[in-house]
């Protein structure tokens, strides 16, 4: 109060609403003021954010600043607090002083074994309808197990909570498990990574996922180019699905990229893309060169051919008409995903890709899986892929 007193401008600067206390507040009436003074710093603690911490009111001493009748009217209202815990709403500060935002759990959290309704976990399960899935329990026509050994038991309504992993049976039938967190699926050329287009007639994800998958509403992890074929990851956790993208958690993805451009010095290409760096209209990108296998002559030609043939139907003007022979095979790794970032990165290198396959994402590979098939991941692949979300 004393600094407030003899100092008011050092207190209106910091805070435009105490400006109504300072010419409140005099020596007789200070019990009143400072009544005042901590109602309106806590209004103020609401209403304007940006003025929550008022550091010079924490310097003051209340007890001796204030007269002899009003000291004890303070010292009983425990001030100190008061103003410490108003501030300490929108931030946390450490023991070093640094200043901490506060974490808030995800409500809900992450359990897989959580309880849901019954007809929820049917309808997941059995790839029905929600409304399917209450009137086939409303029916009695589904059971569960506590363990395989155990006797089966009828359940009770749709609102019965049971986790996704129970043993359930349906007309006496047992109901799959449900999919793991990741399904791989070999993307054959020329198909779009979305799950639906309003706006095309190319063909996309949406049309050849099974239902079972997409009643969980998996989603493609990222996405692979129109005319770039292989591993494409699939995912009903948009965090694992964050984090198998994101750079920062430096998941490694592994391509074969068949390039023209004559014999590739591998010298060089490697300098390029692991030491300096190769510079794109989005920035400057690097990656890993695994290997270099140049192919036959024959079998060069006959890869040009068909790639000449499937430029024909472009509009666009980026056609490779003159392909320097033999063609190469490149096998390189990125930690990126932007796009068409392997294609401008080896066309900068002056190797133009004609064919481009992704073979890995992180610990997943294609693993002789033919194009256009699904497959579940395995059990160290999930291992992994969990492992990513601690």
């Amino acid at each position: 109060f004393y600094i407030i007193h003899h100092h008011p401008s050092s207190i209106t600067k910091t805070n435009p609403v105490l400006m109504a206390m300072v010419h409140l507040f005099s020596r007789q009436k200070a019990a009143l003021s400072g009544g005042i003074l901590i109602a309106a710093t806590r209004a103020t603690a609401f209403l304007c954010p940006d003025y929550r911490s008022v550091n010079i009111v924490e310097r003051v001493n209340f007890s001796s600043a204030l007269p002899n009748r009003s000291t004890a009217l303070f010292a009983s209202s425990n001030v100190g607090p008061e103003l410490n815990s108003i501030q300490s709403r929108s931030k946390v500060t450490s023991s070093e002083g640094s200043v901490k935002k506060k974490s808030w759990k995800k409500k809900g959290g992450g359990d897989k074994n959580k309880p849901l309704r019954a007809d929820k976990v049917l309808s997941h399960r059995a790839s029905l309808s929600r409304s399917e899935a209450f009137d086939a329990i409303q029916r009695r026509r589904v059971a569960w197990r506590k363990s395989p050994d155990t006797e089966m038991i009828p359940v009770k309504g749709p609102k019965e909570k049971l986790s996704m992993n129970s043993i359930l049976y349906m007309d006496g039938k047992e109901i799959p498990q449900p999919p793991p967190i990741l399904i791989a699926f070999h993307k054959p050329k020329f198909m779009l990574s979305a799950m639906d287009e309003k706006h095309s007639n190319k063909k996309h994800l949406g049309m050849i996922v099974p239902k079972k998958y997409a009643k969980l509403n998996i989603h493609p992890v990222g996405r692979l180019d129109y005319d770039t074929s292989g591993l494409l990851l699939f995912s009903m956790e948009g965090e694992l699905t964050q984090r198998l993208l994101h750079p920062k958690h430096s998941v490694e993805k592994e391509y074969v990229a068949t390039v023209a451009g004559g014999k590739v010095d591998v010298v060089s290409l490697r300098k390029l893309l692991e030491e300096d760096g190769v510079e794109t209209s989005e920035g400057i990108h690097f990656a890993n060169l695994l290997d270099v296998e140049e192919i036959g002559l024959e079998e060069s030609r006959s890869i040009k051919d068909d790639h000449l043939k499937a430029e024909k139907a472009k509009d666009d003007d980026t056609k490779h008409t003159d392909l320097e022979l033999p063609l190469t095979n490149v096998r390189i790794t990125v930690q990126e995903g932007k796009y068409r970032m392997v294609r401008r990165m080896l066309a900068n290198c002056k190797h133009p890709v004609i064919e481009l396959r992704r073979e890995r994402h992180g610990k997943v590979e294609l693993k002789g899986l033919k194009e256009g098939e699904f497959r579940e991941c395995d059990e160290s692949e999930i291992e992994w892929a969990e492992g990513l979300l601690k």
